[in-house]
Formats: C-alpha cells, sequence, structure tokens
C-alpha cells in the first residue's frame, strides 16, 4: 500500500445525519501538511481583536520607568505576568483627535482611524478588509461576536466594530450557542436538538473511520479536539440550563432595561468557540466587542452591583459603592479573560508550533481616560507569534502614532499589502522587530514657567496624571530638575480643553494660578499645545 492511500484531504469534516465538525491539521492530511513533507506551507495566520469599551483608569494601566525589553506590568496588566513574554504593549498609539470627549465614535475609529461617516454608514473596519483577502479561503469569512449585549437604540454605530466594504455593520453574535452551531451543528430545530445529545454522537461512525487511520500523535490531537468541542458544549448547556419558558415569554415582553447576566460565561464561550474556529480554519478572523463602550452591565461575580459606564465616569460619579476600586477591578477581570484567552491558543497544536504562534491577537479600548474619553495613547495590547511576525516580550513607547499605521501592520501580517489605511502615515514599526526608540522626551533644561504675571502663568513642561480614590482629578506639569506643578481644574475645564489627551507629552500651557496652603496650583487651563 502506498503512503499516500491513507492520507486525507485538509478539508476534511467527521460527517453524520445532519452534522459536521471541522477537523485541526493532522499528520495524515494530504499533502500539504503532512510532516513527512519538507514542502509544506505554513500553517494559516488568524486576526483576533477583543475592544473592550468604556476605557481605563490611566494611573493602574500605564507602565512607568521601563525599558523596550525590561518592564514591570502595571497594576491592571497584572493579569498577564505569566505571558510577559507573549505580548506587547504599545503606548502612544492614538486615533482621529475628532474623537476626543465622547463616545459617538470610538468604536468605529478604534477599528478604521476614521470617525464615522454617519450613525449607519461607516468606513470599511480593518478586519474585513483582511477578512475579503483571506475569508475565501475558510468556510466562514469572518466572525462578529459580542459578549455585552448592551446596544445603544439611539446611535448604533456604537454598538458594532466590523464594518464591510459597503459601510454597513457586520451582523454580531451574542449567543454563543448560535454560533457554535453555525461553526459546528448548523441550524437545527428543537425536535432534533432533543434527538442529538451531541453533535459528536453523530459523528461518531465517522470519528472511528478516521481514527484508524491515524498515527498516535493523530489520534492525541483528535482526543484532545474532540475534548475541547464537549467542554464547549457542556458549557453552553450549562448556560442554557438556567433559563426558563414561561419566565422567558414574559421578559420578551418588557423592554430590557440593563445588558442579560451571565456575562462572565458568555464571555468564556464566546472565547471558547474563537479559539476552536482558528484550530479548524473555519475562519482566520474574528472580533469580540467583550464590552460595549457604554456597557451597563454589572458584575455580580464579582461583587460589583453598579453599571461599568457608570463606573467608568469616575471624576463624577466619585459616590458610587464600587468607587475607582471597582472600575479597576472589572478591567481586571477582562485583562484576565484575555490572559485565559492566549492560554487557550496555546494549548492548541498547528502543524508548526500553536494556533497563538500562528495568530495576531490585539486587545484595546477606543478610549483611555475612562472619563474624558481622550483618544491619544490608546491602551492596546499586542499578543501572538504572528506566524513569525510579531516579536512579544516587549514594552514599545513609540512617538505619537495614529492607529492606522498598526492596522497596516496588522494587515501586512495577514498577508496584504496597502499604502494607505484610515489616518494611517506608515506602517507601525517595531512589530516584527526590536523598536530600539529613543526614550521620547530628555530633560534639556528648558522645562520651565516662561511666563507668570499675576495669576497668569504659561508653562513648559511634561504632563502627567495622577489618579488616586481620594484624588481623582490631579494633573502634574513636571519642569526642569524634577520639580511638578499640580494643575486641579475642574471637569468641565479638562474637557472642554481636553486637557487628558496629552498626557505623557511635552505640552506648552497657559492658565491660572491660586495659592493653596502656600503652594501655587493651576486651577484652570487657558491653552494647551503638545510639542
Amino acid at each position: 500500500m502506498s503512503k499516500s492511500s491513507y492520507l486525507i484531504p485538509r478539508r476534511t469534516f467527521l460527517r453524520g445525519l445532519g452534522a459536521s465538525l471541522a477537523l485541526p491539521a493532522l499528520d495524515i492530511m494530504s499533502p500539504a501538511v503532512s510532516h513527512a513533507k519538507t514542502d509544506k506551507p505554513k500553517p494559516p495566520v488568524r486576526l483576533a481583536v477583543l475592544f473592550k469599551g468604556a476605557g481605563v483608569n490611566p494611573t493602574s494601566w500605564d507602565i512607568t520607568g521601563a525599558t523596550e525589553t525590561e518592564f514591570t506590568l502595571s497594576r491592571l496588566l497584572q493579569p498577564l505576568e505569566n505571558n510577559k513574554r507573549d505580548i506587547v504593549v504599545l503606548r502612544n498609539i492614538d486615533t482621529d483627535q475628532r474623537a476626543n470627549g465622547g463616545h459617538e465614535n470610538v468604536t468605529v475609529t478604534f477599528m478604521t482611524g476614521r470617525t464615522r461617516k454617519s450613525r449607519l454608514k461607516q468606513w470599511q473596519s480593518f478586519d474585513q478588509v483582511i477578512a475579503d483577502k483571506v475569508g475565501g479561503e475558510t468556510p466562514v469569512k469572518s466572525l462578529a461576536l459580542r459578549s455585552d449585549t448592551y446596544l445603544d437604540r439611539n446611535d448604533p454605530a456604537e454598538n458594532f466594530i466590523s464594518f464591510g466594504a459597503d459601510g454597513n455593520p457586520l451582523p454580531v453574535e451574542a449567543q454563543p450557542e448560535l454560533v457554535f452551531n453555525r461553526l459546528f451543528k448548523g441550524f437545527h430545530n428543537s425536535g432534533f436538538r432533543q434527538r442529538t445529545a451531541s453533535v459528536l454522537d453523530e459523528v461518531k461512525d465517522s470519528y472511528a473511520a478516521i481514527a484508524r487511520k491515524a498515527s498516535r500523535r493523530d489520534q492525541q490531537v483528535l482526543e484532545q479536539y474532540l475534548q475541547s468541542v464537549r467542554d464547549v458544549e457542556r458549557d453552553i448547556d450549562q448556560f442554557n440550563a438556567q433559563g426558563n419558558a414561561a419566565r422567558d415569554a414574559k421578559l420578551r415582553q418588557i423592554e430590557p432595561l440593563r445588558a442579560a447576566n451571565n456575562l462572565a460565561e458568555r464571555t468564556a464561550a464566546m472565547l471558547d468557540l474563537m479559539a476552536l474556529a482558528f484550530w479548524t480554519d473555519m475562519t482566520r478572523v474574528s472580533t469580540l466587542m467583550m464590552a460595549h463602550t457604554e456597557s451597563r452591565s454589572t458584575f455580580e461575580f464579582l461583587g460589583i452591583n453598579d453599571e461599568l459606564h457608570m463606573l467608568s465616569h469616575f471624576v463624577r460619579t466619585r459616590n458610587r459603592s464600587s468607587g475607582l476600586d471597582g472600575y479597576d477591578r472589572i478591567n481586571l477581570w477582562y485583562i484576565s479573560q484575555f490572559a485565559r484567552f492566549i492560554n487557550r491558543l496555546k494549548a492548541l497544536p498547528d502543524p508548526e508550533g500553536t494556533v497563538f504562534d500562528n495568530s495576531a491577537v490585539l486587545f484595546g479600548s477606543g478610549i483611555k481616560h475612562g472619563d474624558y474619553h481622550s483618544v491619544s495613547d490608546l491602551p492596546l495590547v499586542l499578543a501572538g507569534g504572528g506566524g513569525g511576525q510579531i516579536k512579544p516580550g516587549r514594552y514599545v513607547e513609540y512617538p505619537n502614532l495614529p492607529n492606522g499605521n498598526l492596522h497596516l501592520k496588522l494587515m501586512q501580517i495577514m498577508g496584504i499589502q496597502r499604502d494607505q489605511y484610515g489616518n494611517s502615515t506608515g506602517v507601525l514599526p517595531g512589530i516584527s522587530e526590536k523598536a530600539n526608540l529613543p526614550p521620547r522626551y530628555v530633560d534639556d533644561g528648558t522645562w520651565k514657567i516662561t511666563k507668570e504675571d499675576g495669576k497668569q502663568i504659561a508653562v513648559k513642561g511634561l504632563l502627567k496624571i495622577s489618579v488616586k480614590p481620594d484624588d481623582l482629578n490631579l494633573y502634574l506639569v513636571q519642569i526642569s530638575g524634577g520639580k511638578e506643578l499640580e494643575i486641579r481644574p475642574s471637569f468641565g475645564n479638562v474637557h472642554n480643553t481636553r486637557l487628558d489627551a496629552s498626557v505623557g507629552s511635552l505640552v506648552q500651557l497657559e492658565g491660572e494660578t491660586t495659592v493653596k496652603n502656600g503652594r501655587k496650583t493651576i486651577t484652570k487651563i487657558t491653552r494647551i499645545k503638545r510639542l
């Protein structure tokens, strides 16, 4: 018997009556992925975008006193400590500055680098530029998912992050069981579901036929794969078991007031489904809206009953019971889910390395400061090996660059060459190789008070922020010699001057001062310019 007689095609499915199940790469798949071949192609590269709306507490997010390869993760990034060598923390990536100060543009700018066209039609998002190129090679062109079920009825643009070439938003699936059916079962009626306890029961004969041909390694991969599918089915069944038909019928008559419960289970199931879809090559592009930019989700499983959106406005809603600590704990939980997804991908074998090695995973938010909605220095972390095109284990502090440059780089990793996209000025460097950037600012002795006339002041210096539970709205300007002047303006003054958008930058600012407890304090900003 020739060796080729027992090889099977790459797009082999386990099949049964009314069910089919895609397989991961096996040794016996012919001819491209056979381990005996020396000319096998590289595994496909996948793209995942995890959008976490509602910003962060900048002080809890920012890494300080670091170099590119020697850095300590901040409080919010602590869940990634065991994955420190799997990630690239990106600093000073900005989006369109016209989006500063509100929510209405930030989901669109996060994915397109441009402010929105209208409430309904948008620019094509970068993930869909990629999906148009690679989506024809997989059964599902791309997946658009959400685990936060809140929808803003007054502003539909906020409810989506993926937009097609026609400008229309992609339908977003919020029910993990439907995603599972789409990927692994197909749509079935309730009678079929009652007769079929598991898709695995339907394909057991097909599985046995393939297993007889499989090497020991293939049998291990098959068993790991099928156990993963069983685990997802179990999680989905557990999620559905909390339902009640009579109660659901009544609830359908009531307008929803907030997002559904079980956010934790829904998020875990969606991330598992993304991982399995990548592993089986059902799709190579997927987005997940983990949190809406104006999320009404509450987090009872964390002991937090306040809505995320309200907690994100921590300067104005300081009297909320959960306070700044609750906001930080929610963001810590989201980062922990990101870490869990990384580890899930690392556990799935690919013909070369793991699915993680051949993926690019972007985690981030469309705003930085949760209350001022600033769109400079977006909170972004890139993970994965990108098929050898991402050099992880680094902290890269760029000069302020547009997020369109990052979009172009991710397109490049996915095999697409373009000169321009959105607000781009070029392809973002320092992703496939060390950035080796010089220090962003060096105190040259010119950071100082340049004018002082009574209560009027002009200062050149480095703008900083300090957020503490008992001091939520403090800014500082550092002048030469390390001295810092306090800036304590009103919320409206910060919002109107967009002061927060310049944090971390060398600035020239003008304002008014007062003396409190013998200390000169800037209490109003009249002009600010990022240098």
